[in-house]
């Protein structure tokens, strides 16, 4: 039984019912940009008064900016936090049915696994308006279960981008029994798109993998569940334009996980297969490094990984 409290992320108590709502009101009013453009303003009260949201960005800005000087790691946090504000700006605009450019990369693999109605996990990173990545899977008509914790800021909605596509969303929370693991199971089995964040541990679960020149934990449950049902993973990578009203989606090549899940040795089966994930988020993340919203140290290390 997975009793164990929630974890608390930096983003469950930045953001209130003012502000958001404040937002909200200039999307409607200047569009996306203008919006986009005050996010500058307000991102600079945080990286000069948040010390804690501040020293969250720390961890992946020193490895991913190795040569960096105390006053460029302070400026590239500041550009990180204008860049994350920038995205739940651009997930919101989604919602309210903003017009976009969309465009992809490396989709016709992709396509074709959605096209034939088969169970697929959409492996998701907290990369760009990560939010839009599900609602990419609903332009074809698909059902889509969403595994996510629930959210302890009541102010932000993580699932805004998908609430007005009008196609059947189900939720699965991972803090509920079993982790949701079984009923993320049942979807795969009824053929639903199943949305699992990729580069979050929340129970220190999971393998090191090099990520940006060091070990980094990583989560196994989409590469374990892909196994057990044999359906196959795809990353998904949402890159925001120069414009904020441009939409790259990315897909990275699809996985097939394999192992013997009776065997001592899964987890070590299963590491080629979440290294390739990784990989595809190294390459992002130096492709768009200010649109990695690693607020966590994945890098620290723990005496106590738990099995699955």
């Amino acid at each position: 039984m997975n009793d164990k409290p929630p974890i608390r992320v930096l983003s469950a108590t930045r953001g209130n019912s003012f502000g958001v709502g404040f937002f909200r009101l200039l999307l409607k009013l200047g569009g996306i940009n203008r919006a986009c453009e005050f996010v500058w303003f307000i991102a600079l009260f945080y990286v000069l008064f948040d010390r804690k949201a501040r020293r969250s960005a720390m961890p992946y800005l020193r490895r991913r900016f190795p040569d960096a000087g105390l006053f460029r790691l302070w400026f590239c946090a500041y550009r990180l936090m204008v860049s994350q504000g920038q995205s739940l700006l651009a997930a919101a605009a989604v919602n309210i049915g903003s017009e976009y450019s969309i465009g992809s990369e490396n989709d016709v693999e992709v396509r074709e696994l959605v096209k034939s109605g088969r169970g697929i996990i959409l492996l998701i990173s907290h990369f760009g308006p990560w939010q839009a990545a599900m609602s990419a899977s609903l332009m074809h008509g698909r059902n889509v279960t969403i595994m996510a914790q629930r959210d302890q800021n009541l102010n932000v909605d993580k699932m805004m981008a998908v609430k007005n596509i009008g196609a059947t969303i189900n939720t699965i929370f991972t803090d509920d029994f079993s982790g949701g693991i079984l009923d993320a199971m049942s979807a795969i089995e009824r053929g639903d798109i199943v949305c699992i964040m990729g580069d979050r541990c929340r129970e220190k679960e999971g393998l090191l993998i090099d990520f940006l020149g060091e070990p980094a934990r990583f989560p196994l449950a989409a590469f374990y569940l892909a196994a057990k049902c044999a359906c196959p993973v795809a990353p998904i990578f949402v890159f925001r334009g120069r414009r904020n009203d441009n939409l790259m989606f990315h897909f990275g090549k699809p996985l097939h996980p394999e192992c013997n899940l009776q065997s001592p040795h899964r987890r070590e089966s299963l590491r080629p297969y979440l290294a390739a994930y990784v990989a595809e988020l190294e390459a992002a993340s130096r492709r768009l490094p200010f649109q990695c919203y690693i607020f966590e140290d994945v890098w620290k290390k723990t005496s106590s990984m738990y099995t699955l």
